[in-house]
């Protein structure tokens, strides 16, 4: 009897294998691997892309809020603290690396510096150079070195050999790129931060400039002006581009010349070309770094007759009109196109559907990020009204409107002629304001203060009330938190809550940092959160 059950088990075993390597031999089971595996493989290629994309940013920033004793406490954007020791200098941390000093053991001077990173290890030894000095935001290091300089990157890597006598930093795009001068034996340098030599000149009459680039591969194209000749260089790949002493205006990778407007890739290589006759003068705009509008104008006298097209960044012909082409953004990043006809408004999305609104037209305005159009009946013209993206009437009637962040304060008068104002905020929310509320606004969230009823309200973008008219004034409002002051505390809140994080007197606060989230009080400095980060 047990054998036999021995063997019914062994048969059941054996036909179990069978149907699972049976199952992993179909095709629909092994395609299902290979989406799996090909999901797991993509979120991986993003994670590292993310990584690579956060090293060109700011990154691991601590700031040195007290010094006693030979002892820096700092605190990260998080607010974690960390002290250091045994140092004569320190500067605050960025890339996770700092430039610190510490005293010779003889007493003898100067004393040598070296890099070193949050962990507190040396990145550039002490005594490798006789002074470093942080540029460009602790991402690279002026360096020197037998009384000639050079420069390092945050990670100690050489960029440029300390051989020169003289180096001057350009800063281009807001310092995401830079370009160094560098001087020896009377003859100029022109180096990239790769550290190629984009070219020389023993010319003295020259300067430096930029112009933004219309892709994300690459940020800027540098052109070198000397002796009032332009020369165009590629600030990743140190390729010139152009030779031209003639009006050139090379913006976004939109070359302008006469007669002809030009289309170069993200590898600088010619993709287009568009012949302008000579009835016609042009004009190129880039917006958001997504789109270029190429507006096209009857030159004879007379007439008054328009070409607007659009591009995409792989130069490919979206749209094209004879009516006026206004690209704009709304508050989630989203780009539409507004094009006026001769009696109404279309609103076309990124994917060509269009919406029309009749008996309208679109001005314009210089509201950024916006979260409705306002458009102007055409029988009304000093009249306004709110529309959301999908041609809905939000608010008619409206007088006059003012942005503030993400909001719209609309004005409109009744048959009496009275004012009332109106909060206009996302999903139509509607906040009904009094003429003693005024409001101020950062990027994620708006502060009504009342000074008259002596409260404060805080709501964010879609109109989501957070602190509902706390009894009090506002002391300060930072990224996450707001703080009111009533009758001599200080009430700290979480934006992201609503919830009160710290509470403290106001005869006890002394100063705040608006780098680091940190408040600092007669007994010592606190992060909003209430932690205690240095005794006094």
């Amino acid at each position: 009897m047990s054998e036999i059950t021995n063997q019914k088990s062994r048969a059941t075993t054996k036909k179990a294998n069978i149907k699972i390597g049976d199952i992993l031999r179909r095709p629909i089971v092994r395609l299902a691997i290979l989406i799996v595996v090909a999901i797991v493989l993509v979120v991986l290629i993003k994670a590292c892309m993310k990584t690579n994309k956060n090293e060109e940013g700011l990154i691991g920033y601590q700031k040195m809020v007290n010094v006693k004793d030979n002892t820096y406490t700092f605190v990260d954007l998080d607010g974690n603290v960390k002290t250091y020791e045994g140092y004569t200098s320190m500067n605050d941390f960025y890339y996770d690396v700092t430039c610190v000093s510490k005293a010779n053991e003889d007493g003898s001077g100067p004393n040598p510096m070296a890099l070193i990173n949050k962990s507190n290890k040396q990145v550039v030894k002490f005594g490798e150079y006789s002074s470093i000095i942080q540029v460009i935001g602790g991402k690279y290091y002026k360096v020197e070195k037998d009384g000639n300089y050079g420069v390092i990157d945050y990670k100690g890597k050489t960029i440029i050999e300390p051989e020169y006598s003289y180096i001057s930093i350009t800063t281009v795009q807001e310092a995401t790129e830079v370009i160094f001068e560098c001087q020896k034996d009377n003859k100029y340098y022109f180096i990239s931060e790769t550290g190629k030599v984009l070219m020389d000149t023993d010319s003295a009459l020259h300067s430096i400039s930029y112009s933004n680039k219309f892709n994300s591969d690459y940020d800027s194209v540098i052109y070198i002006s000397v002796d009032n000749v332009r020369r165009y260089f590629d600030l990743v790949t140190g390729e010139e581009l152009f030779k031209d002493i003639q009006d050139v205006n090379f913006s976004y990778n939109v070359l302008k010349t006469d007669g002809k407007i030009s289309f170069y890739d993200n590898k600088l290589k010619l993709k287009e070309e568009i012949d302008v006759s000579q009835d016609y003068t042009s004009d190129a705009r880039v917006y958001f770094k997504k789109y270029v509008v190429i507006e096209q104008r009857n030159a004879t006298s007379g007439t008054r007759e328009y070409q607007y097209t659009v591009y995409d960044t792989n130069f490919k012909k979206v749209l094209e009109s004879t009516s006026r082409i206004i690209p704009v953004k709304d508050i989630d990043d989203n780009i539409y196109f507004i094009v006026n006809e001769e009696d109404s408004v279309k609103i076309i999305n990124e994917n060509k559907k269009e919406t029309k609104v009749e008996g309208y037209e679109y001005t314009g305005n210089s509201i950024d990020k916006l979260q409705y159009l306002m458009l102007t009946p055409i029988t009304s013209s000093n009249k306004l009204e709110a529309y959301d993206f999908k041609g809905h009437k939000v608010i008619d009637n409206i007088s006059d409107y003012t942005q503030k962040g993400a909001g719209l304060i609309l004005t409109k008068y009744d048959s009496q002629g009275v004012a009332t104002r109106t909060l206009l905020l996302g999903n139509k929310k509607e906040i009904q304001l009094t003429d003693a509320d005024e409001i101020t606004a950062n990027k994620e969230y708006l502060v009504i203060e009342n000074n008259v009823d002596n409260t404060v309200s805080v709501v964010n973008n879609d109109g989501k009330v957070i602190v509902e008219k706390a009894t009090g004034k506002k002391a300060f409002y930072a990224e996450k938190y707001a703080a009111i002051e009533n009758e001599g505390n200080v009430a700290v809140y979480s934006i992201e809550t609503g919830k009160q994080t710290f509470t403290y007197q106001s005869a006890d606060y002394v100063n705040r940092d608006e780098t680091v989230n940190i408040v600092e009080l007669t007994n010592g400095l606190y992060t909003f959160d209430g932690k205690l980060v240095v005794e006094k």
